[in-house]
């Protein structure tokens, strides 16, 4: 009876034991008791504060359209983008998220109700594009029909001319051009046709491409034509022409000039058409893949290599690079919001710099700018490259913001002691810039030239914001390399930010390096207008020092001497503001005293983390980047933490007082509070 009795009481204790867990887990299961926390080192499963406040500021109904082939794509890419798009649906009640398949019949119906909502966001462009194709579609069939009576009416012409007649071949090649016309327009046709086409495999016309085909060429054509009035105009006034060609000229050159115009002015409002969102979205589903977000106001499509390929991927060697899709997917997300919240148009970034090739491809040892540029164009912003030696100063429509980012010579150019025609022209287009009231990022490295007596011009670029620049010294530091000795180097690395700038607040905490790095001064005479603030600088120390010698061997120096040394802060990085000169509003100046900051070698440079992933070595050079730009753009409220930052952990103020706090915890205090706990239970049962 006893047996039974013990018998029933487990039964009971297991069944209410089980009854708990499932009660539990059903209360836990419920969104209003669920709680997360992000404990991983680089906050993978957070949004950035960036983003976070961007969220925040929204209002209206948003979609963001996954459109996705899941069969043959890696699990762990598809598991981070959910996440994503997880943390997204989570943080905001604005924000809903459709997952579509093209190769799954159940997502037809989604598919189909995708493309009616396109067609209905864009209807308004679609028709002024359609207007616009159609009126030069009527032109192209005229101006079918006037080719083919040109035709007829020349081979009358030649055979009408002796043999002999000079005029006769140039009447003959015209000829020939007529009949490359008559075959180009029909070419034309067939590409239009080709472009504005819908079916399985474009799901949306695309209406750029046709745009652009039918604009350059009525714009050659014109060319073309006026170039054959001109001819027309020397056979009419040249007596010694056969009279037959002249009379031919004087009856058919205004006709042929009526086609300059009328195929010059149908161009024109096509190339006048803006830019059209519902094109590019309809190339990326013909792709196969893209993200598409919608905003009460329009859409925004991201490229799908920013969303589901490795984006940025790196080659050092023979090893392949990639970093996490996590924080580039949240970036692409957040910067398509973010324009279609500001009205569809982002700030220009032009890169402004007076080298040989192209900073916006790859080069040898990473001296380019390519990194920034593709962080900068995952964040919508529109960079373009000025080459001050090449070419004259782009145009950038007025109602477009403008940031000019002047990238100094290579160092080895500044260890010359003459300045180079190009480096003038680069500095007298900085100097214009400036004048012009244009917002500019300015970074300055050492020169030579003082040795020899001359001062360096660009010292002088800042002087309107009453900054000045020592170019002839450098800030050294002593270290330990990887065998433990002693070395000098002239690279800092930075991530103490002091508090009172948005960009520092930004930035601060994340390591930040820069290569030759150069003191700014602030001076005590300015402007009244003129205002500035010290982002970053550099804290004295008996390990660092003002280095004249920056071009010498850094384990080659001598001690450094006591006046040398430096007791207050050295402004690294440095923010100033005044009356705009020429336009309505402020100025904004940056100046950061370091040249390859924002290059690739020092900005792109990252380590592996286990499980194929990279992060950045140094992650505050591409945030200062960010930060500064936004800054200047005058966009002060967009100044955050942005998902590149949380590629690095975020642990700050781990003294030693604290590491020797948690080691006691780990090695004594967690150990002893399980033995006590062993002894208390012992002692409780054998009473």
């Amino acid at each position: 009876m006893v047996m039974n009795a013990r018998g029933l009481n487990l039964a009971v204790y297991l069944a209410a034991i089980v009854t708990i867990a499932v009660a539990v887990n059903a209360i836990a299961a419920h969104p209003a008791f669920r709680w997360r926390a992000d404990a991983t080192k680089t906050r993978a499963y957070s949004l950035s504060e960036q983003t976070r406040n961007l969220l925040e500021s929204i209002e209206g109904d948003w979609t963001i359209a996954v459109v996705l082939t899941t069969e043959g794509v890696d699990r762990a890419l598809l598991r981070q983008i959910e996440q994503v798009l997880d943390r997204y649906d989570r943080v905001s009640p604005n924000i809903s998220i459709v997952r579509i398949d093209p190769a799954d019949p159940a997502s037809l119906d989604t598919y189909e109700a995708l493309l009616f909502r396109l067609r209905r966001s864009y209807a308004e462009p679609i028709a002024e594009y359609d207007a616009a194709l159609d009126a030069g579609r009527e032109t192209l069939g005229r101006f079918t029909v006037f080719l083919q009576q040109q035709a007829r009416a020349l081979v009358t012409v030649v055979r009408a001319l002796p043999e002999q007649d000079a005029v006769r071949s140039q009447i003959e090649q015209l000829l020939g051009v007529i009949s490359l016309r008559l075959e180009g327009v029909r070419q034309v046709e067939v590409e239009l046709d080709r472009a504005l086409i819908v079916d399985e495999s474009r799901p949306l016309a695309d209406y750029e491409t046709a745009r652009s085909i039918l604009a350059v060429s009525m714009d050659t054509w014109a060319d073309e034509f006026y170039k054959i009035v001109e001819l027309f105009n020397g056979w009419r006034d040249d007596p010694a022409t056969d009279m037959t060609v002249r009379r031919f000229a004087a009856a058919h050159r205004e006709d042929y000039d009526g086609w300059v115009q009328e195929l010059a002015g149908r161009a024109d409002p096509l190339k006048q058409l803006p830019p059209l969102e519902f094109a590019r979205i309809g190339r990326s589903l013909a792709a196969g893949e893209t993200a598409i977000v919608f905003g009460p106001h329009g859409a925004a499509v991201i490229p799908p290599q920013q969303l589901f390929a490795r984006l940025n991927l790196r080659r050092r060697g023979s090893d392949t690079v990639t970093f996490d899709q996590r924080f580039r997917g949240e970036q692409a997300i957040s910067a398509a919001i973010r324009m279609l919240a500001d009205g569809g148009e982002m700030p220009v970034v032009v890169l402004v710099h007076a080298q040989d090739e192209s900073l916006l491809s790859r080069r040898a040892q990473n001296i380019d700018f390519m990194g920034s540029a593709e962080i900068l164009r995952a964040s919508r912003f529109d960079v373009r490259e000025w080459i001050v030696p090449r070419s004259e100063k782009p145009g950038v429509p007025r109602d477009r913001v403008s940031v000019w980012v002047v990238v100094p010579p290579p160092i080895p150019e500044r260890t010359t002691l003459t300045v180079s025609e190009a480096e003038y022209k680069l500095i007298d287009a900085t100097r214009g810039l400036i004048a012009d009231g244009e917002a500019v990022l300015l970074s300055l490295t050492p020169s030579a030239l003082t040795r020899t007596g001359a001062s360096d011009p660009w010292r002088t670029l800042t002087a309107p914001f009453g900054l000045t620049v020592d170019t002839t010294r450098t800030v050294f530091e002593t270290a330990r390399d990887d065998a433990g000795q002693v070395i000098n180097q002239r690279v800092l690395q930075l991530s103490d930010y002091p508090p009172g700038s948005a960009i520092g607040s930004a930035v601060h905490g994340l390591q930040t390096v820069f290569d030759l790095p150069v003191v700014i001064t602030l001076d005590e005479a300015v402007a009244p207008d003129v205002r500035r603030v010290v982002v970053l600088a550099v804290e004295p120390g008996g390990d660092r020092w003002l280095e004249p010698d920056w071009m010498l061997n850094p384990d080659s120096l001598d001690e450094p001497t006591a006046d040398q040394r430096f007791d207050d802060p050295a402004p690294l990085v440095v923010t100033a503001e005044r009356r705009n000169p020429v336009k309505s509003g402020d100025q904004r100046i940056l100046v950061v005293g370091s040249g390859g900051w924002l290059l690739s070698y020092l900005a792109d440079v990252v380590v592996p983390v286990g499980g194929d992933r990279m992060v950045l070595v140094n992650p505050g050079n591409f945030e200062l980047l960010m930060a500064g730009i936004t800054w200047l753009a005058g966009d002060d409220d967009r100044i955050a933490s942005s998902p590149v930052s949380r590629q690095v952990a975020r642990l700050e103020g781990v003294t030693e007082s604290v590491q020797s706090l948690w080691r006691w915890v780990a090695l004594a205090i967690m150990p002893g509070g399980c033995l006590a706990l062993g002894i208390f239970v012992w002692t409780v049962r054998r009473q």
